[in-house]
């Protein structure tokens, strides 16, 4: 009984002794278990950065390839650039290799024109430019000779319109309307004068005006056949507008075609024609040549054969 009691304690300390050893295993087992899915779980994180990195990094390559394509561009739009900025400099050398000539043909053409000095040709263009001149000196002082003939014409317009004889203060305004009136219209047409040179040219202004005294010559030398004075009124105003044209125009014209050792003479031309002008109006307006009552209207206009 003795060694059934001592036996017994000893084999339950033995299984006591192996529960523990197998949990120790156990547990041992679950450690390495813990410490290997510590060390999966560690490699999972590891991974995940490496993973996040590698986007960050894939990223900035494409917005790296992104800003490189852009330069790209822009140097091929600089490379554009440059290529169109040669071609406007070769483009500026020929203009300027082309204004060179065209100067130094200009300058030979200069030298042959003094060397040829007044041609016929000069001297035909100035003459005809001259005309404008000797028109407004015409027109100046054409209106003055038959002042009393002028008179009597609107007397009797005023009569055979109302019926009764007009007052000399009231003849003495119109007669007054159509001397100032001439003045009034030179006014505007030298006013317009560079305007219409800029336009149309010297030349092309010239011709142009010629309308305007071919219009303004008509209206006069018809005055009578009109009866009115006031058509008189009207052809005066035109005709001042021509001659204020002349008096910017012409002055131009002789000085640009004149040449350069000819130009201070010939730029006395003008006044020269415009005395001439007034000459003409005086010695053709006396009583014995046109200074009549039938002869002031050819007297007015007869200088329509400027124009034409």
């Amino acid at each position: 009984m003795r060694v059934v009691c001592n036996v017994g304690p000893m084999m339950h300390g033995c299984s006591l002794q192996k529960q523990v050893s197998v949990m120790s295993i156990n547990l041992s087992a679950k450690l390495d278990e813990l410490q290997r899915g510590d060390r999966q779980l560690e490699t999972t994180v590891a991974l995940c950065e490496i993973r996040s990195q590698l986007q960050e990094l894939t990223k900035s390559v494409e917005s790296c390839q992104s800003e490189v394509s852009e330069v790209k561009r822009d140097m091929v739009a600089i490379k554009h650039e440059l290529d169109t900025v040669q071609q406007v400099k070769e483009e500026i050398e020929e203009l300027r290799e082309y204004v060179d000539r065209l100067g130094e043909q200009s300058h030979r053409r200069k030298l042959r024109l003094l060397e040829q000095g007044l041609t016929f040709f000069l001297s035909y263009a100035i003459l005809a430019a001259m005309l404008g001149m000797l028109q407004f000196g015409y027109n100046t002082g054409v209106i003055n000779a038959p002042e009393v003939s002028i008179e009597n014409f609107m007397k009797d317009v005023y009569k055979d319109r109302y019926g009764e004889d007009i007052q000399e203060d009231y003849v003495k305004l119109l007669y007054a309307v159509a001397v100032s009136i001439f003045a009034i219209g030179g006014m505007l047409g030298g006013f317009s004068g560079g305007m219409i040179a800029n336009r149309f040219g010297r030349k092309g202004g010239l011709l142009l005006n010629n309308i305007l005294g071919i219009g303004g010559a008509c209206l006069m030398g018809f005055t009578k056949i009109a009866h009115s004075y006031e058509v008189l009124f009207l052809g005066r105003f035109i005709i001042g507008v021509n001659c204020g044209l002349n008096t910017s125009l012409v002055p131009m014209y002789i000085s640009e075609i004149a040449p350069l050792n000819l130009r201070g003479g010939l730029g006395t031309v003008n006044q020269l024609a415009v005395t001439i002008g007034l000459l003409m109006s005086q010695v053709l307006g006396i009583e014995q040549i046109l200074g009549t009552d039938d002869g002031w209207p050819v007297l007015l206009g007869m200088y329509i054969h400027q124009g034409l």
